[in-house]
């Protein structure tokens, strides 16, 4: 058979032995594209039951939740309720959002809540127009680009259980922020399942379970036995009941006395307090001068999908255009999903996507980034010609762009609501459990946000006062003909958006349902000053798929079947034709969907 001049050297091992799985891959997109794409044709989605929005009893399993009116997908079942409540009660999905946010801070509040920030990114259906509400963190006033240093070394904990991790929460601003702008209901309202879930307590989950064991050190040093993040000074073993009345308290008073409370009131002298009883440099004037901000969207397009998220100081969104824009030179069909020649050339050009990031990212406020020329086919051209079929590159230099302005861990949740509004929102307080660092009586956890910056003093993305330190969140929505399609958004570091990018061409180009493409084997790589770094996998794709990558020079590192590695992403699928809305959820934490 002959081959494209794009396509990948045989691979004897491997390329024999998927002839009629290429082919079976192709009638399925085919197939799928039709159910999904299919505009006018008036045709019913006949793939879906009545009983098919029953979670199978295997988590792993690619389930897709089924709505026509709303949909919440988020990392928690508990979430996920909260937020459909909202729905069912006449909130539209930026109410829903926060209910779905505010039930967060308790059934996942390892990942996010009050104490962090992050960004959302909201579809207003009537205007058909899009929104950001950024809220990342902000250094304090007082920060330098060595202040993790001591005797001339980095100190780790310094940066990620410590006072001076901690930057200004920026969560609070931009969820009042959201609701007077965009919302319908009040604080009260958007937080009383969450105060009621609090107050209530639940079985915690295997996934609470582990990370709570994980991070017990540091809960045990910062917050002390004490804590209710703590059982009897113990880590929490599944099923046990845990409950935070601190924080119910916390949710009552904030929507009672507003937000500005929380930043220039008893919350914020507490929070002061307790980041200075740990070494930390914030201060009040640090709280009170904080700002939730609204910016308008990054914008990319893929073929003749056009993807809106959020610009810099996140990369993700910009980075997630520049990776599409690579990989639209090649013939992805052809290669398949996973396949060698696949994950070669993706693991390439992340590598080149990182030294970019490297070089030339920084807070936007402070620091002129290149949004323009990195997102510039032709750059991406240069780059897909610069990469080797038959080999790994070894060295990956930065672009050369002219040098003016241009015009962990955390949790995601996507909302739609029967009007068509759309949020998707991702929120961290950055490694899990944070810094470890809780306010007197307020049960909620501080960031670790301070950790975003770089060690390198002379980065562009080194703390310096007042600064917003770089975040790889990517919330997104991918529109065909106008009209929104895919909703997504993922947690997982500076792997989210790999993790998207995947999820988007398992969907678009290789024809798999919403949550196939979300549960699908994983992997990752980057570059650190220009050269490779191995390549992460999950044990899910194949031995002879990792021994053809060692065989182009790619060294392998072996991750789990279902790793928390590559984050957790939640997912909507909108049918419009059809009139029914997919909701996919990661089972890698304890993703779930709820619709109506």
């Amino acid at each position: 058979m002959r081959r494209s001049k794009h396509s990948a050297p045989p691979l004897n091992d491997y390329e024999g032995s998927r002839k009629m799985e290429c082919f079976l891959r192709k009638i399925r997109a085919f197939f799928f594209c039709i159910l999904i794409f299919s505009a006018g044709s008036g045709r019913s989605p006949t793939v879906i039951s009545g009983q098919e929005d029953r979670p199978p009893s295997d988590r792993h399993q690619p389930h897709n939740y089924v709505g026509r009116q709303g949909m919440v997908v988020a990392a928690n079942p508990l979430a996920a309720e909260a937020g459909l409540a909202m729905l069912k009660e006449g909130g539209n999905a930026v109410d829903a959002a926060l209910a779905t946010s505010f039930a967060l801070n308790v059934a996942e509040p390892f990942a996010s809540g009050l104490g962090g920030g992050g960004w959302m990114l909201i579809y207003l259906a009537k205007e058909n127009r899009v929104t950001v509400i950024d809220y990342r963190e902000r250094a304090p006033a007082a920060a330098f680009p060595r202040m993790f240093e001591e005797n001339g070394k980095v100190r780790t904990d310094w940066r990620e259980a410590h006072g001076l991790s901690v930057a200004v929460p920026g969560t609070p601003a931009g969820w009042e922020y959201a609701l007077k702008h965009y919302g319908t209901k009040t604080l009260a309202q958007v937080s009383r399942r969450a105060v009621e879930l609090a107050e209530q307590g639940y079985a915690v989950s295997p996934t609470f379970s582990s990370i709570n064991k994980d991070e017990y050190e540091k809960l045990l040093a910062n917050a002390g036995e004490t804590t209710c993040y703590l059982n009897g000074g113990v880590p929490f073993e599944p099923g046990e009941v845990f409950k935070n009345p601190e924080l119910a308290r916390t949710f009552r008073l904030l929507a009672e006395k507003g937000m500005g409370e929380f930043y220039r009131g008893e919350t914020a002298r507490k929070i002061v307090e307790a980041v200075k009883a740990k070494g930390g440099i914030l201060t009040l004037e640090d709280m009170a001068s904080y700002q939730a901000k609204e910016v308008t969207p990054l914008r990319g397009a893929y073929k003749d999908y056009v993807l809106t998220t959020i610009p810099p100081p996140s990369s993700g969104g910009l980075h997630a255009i520049q990776l599409l824009n690579i990989l639209e030179a090649w013939p992805l069909r052809e290669w398949g999903p996973n396949s060698p020649a696949f994950i070669h050339h993706f693991s390439e050009a992340l590598r080149f996507v990182f030294a970019d990031r490297e070089h030339y990212l920084g807070d936007p406020d402070f620091v002129a980034v290149p949004i323009q020329a990195m997102c510039d086919k032709d750059y991406a051209r240069r780059i897909a010609s610069l990469i080797k079929p038959d080999r790994v590159r070894g060295d990956y230099p930065f672009g050369a762009f002219d040098k003016h302005p241009s015009a962990g861990n955390t949790t995601h949740l996507c909302v739609v609501d029967r009007e068509g509004n759309i949020v998707s929102q991702t929120q961290s307080i950055n490694l899990f459990f944070g810094s470890g660092i809780i306010p007197g009586g307020t049960g909620f956890l501080l960031n670790d946000i301070m950790d975003d910056f770089s060690a390198d003093p002379d980065s562009l993305n080194a703390p310096r006062p007042r600064r917003r330190p770089l975040s790889s969140m990517a919330p997104l929505i991918l529109f065909k003909k106008d009209k929104p399609t895919l909703v997504l958004g993922s947690p997982g570091g500076t792997r989210i958006f790999s993790s998207l990018v995947q999820i988007i061409l398992n969907v678009v180009e290789f024809g798999q349902s919403l949550d196939e493409a979300i549960e699908a084997p994983r992997f990752f790589s980057y570059s650190v000053k220009g050269q490779a770094q191995p390549v992460a996998v999950e044990s899910r794709i194949p031995e002879a798929t990792r021994a053809a990558l060692e065989k182009l020079g790619h060294q392998i590192s072996l991750k789990e079947a279902y790793d928390k590695y590559f984050g957790g992403a939640q997912g909507l699928l909108l049918l419009r034709d059809q009139q029914l809305i997919l909701g996919g959820a990661d089972s890698r934490r304890d993703g779930s969907g709820a619709g109506y």
